[in-house]
């Protein structure tokens, strides 16, 4: 099984390349266990051709950059993006996510359930998880709260045993859940990763995995019981703005948190489909700031007050948008299918839509420089011109 995200990603692709070819390249259909195995305990092969590949994620680390994609590709640049090298990984998954805290510290995510972590920058890495590991904490976590109801009705009020007896057909279909994904293996994929600091963050994927740490990734803790998640639905992408945290999710689900994660609060939604992400926009730092997200078909919609209500942006597309990154001038810049590229400023209005020559889908983006935006996707890296917010230059 996999994510919403990346099967809508392999269905949007199937005009650039065969089907069978493409799923095969992202690791997307079911394919044997030896198969699944080998690419968690085998190394990335290196190939020239890498930064021309499917690449999933971008990130800037003060002066390096680096992007991260299919086959356990990672790719680093010293020089502005003028030119990159394959660094060693120790599996060959898609890896779908990266995140750094500082310069030396980062984590990436993937396919297979796999975490892999870098303490010097991105030069060395190595796992830290799997999904063979990962399924593993979440059935000893699913039948652990199991064990812990079932206790609680023994002892219980009748009124405190109405909530239990609600509360045990849910936790008790949860562990039959985690079960079968023991059985089925290391199959469900990470989607995202985001770290507070350099001991603790969260990871989230397909099929309600959520995943927190205190110890630089060296243990994992679940964490849905943190979360109101009943139907198990894919976490797409976590991601702060000013002082929360936000997770977008399919089924039109949207999740913040205001205490680092510790809860989190379901937000009404202003759509049923999927969302592949949440971005701050204009001055994150203070009240003065909006909240978009995104996610199919060119649906957006900005918040003024954290999510309690949204409202519709005309994008003048119908492509879907699948990664974001908030500008120097408090603007943002969102990515998709088709090669998109739309900026929308802090109000709520797009001023700038572009659309790259090849129509290659693009899955993220970085503010690279004052004149241009970095992008990754199906046709590896592209630079992007940016057009300034024209709201911004004329105050």
């Amino acid at each position: 099984m996999i994510s919403i995200c990346r099967q809508l990603l392999l269905q949007l692709l199937r005009r650039y390349y065969a089907a069978s070819a493409f799923a095969a390249c992202l690791g997307l259909t079911s394919v044997p266990g030896f198969a699944q195995n080998d690419a968690l305990v085998e190394p990335a092969i290196l190939s020239p051709l890498a930064q021309h590949s499917l690449l999933m994620d971008v990130d800037q680390i003060g002066s390096r950059l680096i992007a991260v994609g299919e086959r356990g590709h990672i790719l680093i640049s010293e020089d502005n993006a003028t030119n990159w090298k394959q660094m060693q990984v120790p599996v060959r998954v898609t890896l779908t996510a990266s995140y750094f805290v500082d310069e030396q510290h980062g984590w990436v995510v993937g396919h297979d359930g796999v975490v892999l972590h870098t303490s010097d920058g991105g030069i060395h890495w190595h796992k830290q998880l799997d999904g063979e590991q990962a399924n593993q904490l979440m059935l000893k976590h699913a039948q652990l709260l199991l064990a812990e109801n079932q206790t609680a009705m023994q002892a219980a009020s009748p009124e405190q045993l109405d909530d239990l007896e609600g509360q045990l057909e849910g936790l008790t279909i949860a562990a039959e859940d985690a079960e079968s994904f023991v059985t089925e293996g290391a199959s469900r994929p990470f989607l995202d990763v985001w770290f507070r600091n350099d001991k603790e963050g969260f990871i989230v994927g397909a099929y309600g995995l959520f995943l927190h740490t205190t110890d630089s990734g060296d243990s994992w803790q679940p964490w849905t019981k943190h979360i109101d998640n009943p139907d198990i639905l894919h976490l797409n992408s976590i991601s702060p703005v000013g002082d929360s945290l936000y997770i977008a999710a399919e089924a039109g689900a949207l999740f913040r948190s205001d205490d680092n994660g510790k809860s989190w609060i379901s937000l009404d939604s202003p759509y049923d489909g999927t969302f592949f992400g949440v971005v701050g926009v204009g001055d994150v730092g203070t009240d003065d700031h909006a909240v978009v997200a995104y996610g199919l078909r060119g649906n957006v919609f900005i918040s003024f007050n954290r999510g309690s209500t949204w409202e519709d942006i005309d994008t003048g597309i119908d492509a879907s948008l699948f990664g974001a990154t908030r500008l120097s001038d408090g603007s943002v810049a969102l990515v998709g299918n088709g090669g998109f590229t739309l900026q929308i400023n802090p109000k709520g209005q797009v001023y700038h839509l572009n659309q790259t020559l090849n129509k290659l889908p693009l899955s993220a983006v970085i503010n690279h420089s004052d004149t241009g935006l970095l992008t990754v996707g199906l046709g590896g890296l592209q630079s992007i011109p940016l057009k300034h917010n024209p709201l911004k230059k004329n105050k």
